[in-house]
């Protein structure tokens, strides 16, 4: 009985002892909320991280733009305003050329998994993309989810049904609708509520879980399937001089889940698409999808624009074309 005793005194006092402290201690800044599908795979991926080198590395996160911004990220991790951070060159106002503007090649693509395969290949197969981003090192990868049309009043089951609307659209956008009759109006996603309430724009282009996270389902009667797609681009960063501090297993263990992260970001964003449908069906929007051949003319619009961007980036001494040409390759199922 009294070595039963001791024992639990042991172990009571064992339990009172502070943890061990890290051997490092990183900073993480998102512009994203915890609760967001990407804050929500950075948590995973940071429990992950913990777990994976026995607790010798902390990552302490930084939600909600509290240290670093969409636009501006990748030069403040360059900076070292945070040792590890969610960036987006693809909202850069200039610079990163390849990383900027490869994403938009990806038109006529359905499924987020195959872009996503596509472009880290291409990352893999062409250092320019990681020479942009001097002063970091990539930790994971995102891919958007296609968008479609959200409507006030009337679905659209044919190309010719575009014809004297007013859209809501990225200006990537602009030209594809133009093409077929349409107006694309540019204003932020924060003021399009209103501006389809009112009927100022007869509707957006927007993925499924918008209908949710952005309450449109208040304000639109329909959902037309008509893919807009979205490229995949370099998301997540360390510094480097934070990366150089860090040992070589540690190093490894954040290498082998620059994967892992890139896909459970993308599931989580799924599942967010499947909410957002969900809410919208409660909500009495009505779904419909366009005709194939329909969808694969649409596409052909983004044509012209992004070999114009090809050629632009050829001009700077960067594979613009050849890039292109793969990835049209990709769709194409020869790649």
């Amino acid at each position: 009985m009294k070595l039963v005793s001791t024992l639990t005194a042991l172990a009571t006092a064992l339990t009172a002892l502070p943890a061990l402290a890290a051997d490092f201690t990183l900073t993480y800044a998102s512009p994203y909320t915890e609760a967001h599908p990407y804050g929500a795979a950075d948590a995973e991926w940071i429990a992950r991280i913990a777990e994976q080198t026995d607790g010798r590395l902390e990552i302490t996160p930084y939600w909600g733009r509290s240290l670093i911004t969409s636009r501006e990220g990748v030069d403040e991790l360059a900076a070292g305003v945070a040792d590890m951070a969610y960036i987006a060159p693809i909202y850069a106002r200039s610079g990163y050329d390849m990383n900027r503007l490869v994403p938009g090649m990806f038109y006529g693509y359905t499924e987020p998994k195959d872009v996503l395969d596509v472009y880290m290949k291409l990352w893999g197969e062409y250092p320019v993309f990681a020479e942009e981003l001097e002063g970091m090192k990539v930790l994971g990868y995102n891919v958007g989810t296609p968008m479609h049309m959200l409507l006030r009043e009337k679905p659209v089951e044919s190309l010719d049904d575009l014809k004297g609307l007013r859209i809501r659209a990225a200006v990537d956008f602009i030209g594809p609708l133009a093409a077929h009759g349409a107006e694309g109006v540019t204003m932020p996603m924060t003021e399009t509520y209103p501006a389809l309430e009112k009927g100022v724009v007869d509707g957006v282009i927007a993925p499924y879980e918008a209908l949710k996270s952005l309450s449109f389902a208040e304000v639109v009667g329909y959902y037309s399937e008509l893919p807009h797609s979205r490229g995949a681009y370099p998301s997540r960063g360390i510094n480097t001089a934070a990366w150089d501090k860090l040992p070589d297993d540690i190093q490894q263990v954040l290498m082998d889940n620059v994967e892992w992260l890139s896909l459970r970001t993308l599931e989580l964003s799924q599942e967010a698409e499947a909410a957002g449908r969900a809410y919208g069906e409660e909500k009495g929007v009505v779904f419909n999808s366009l005709p194939e051949e329909a969808k694969a003319e649409y596409a052909k619009a983004f044509a012209p624009a992004m070999e114009e961007v090809a050629k632009e980036l050829d001009g700077m001494g960067k594979p613009g074309s050849e890039v292109l040409g793969k990835i049209r390759e990709a769709h194409d199922g020869a790649m």
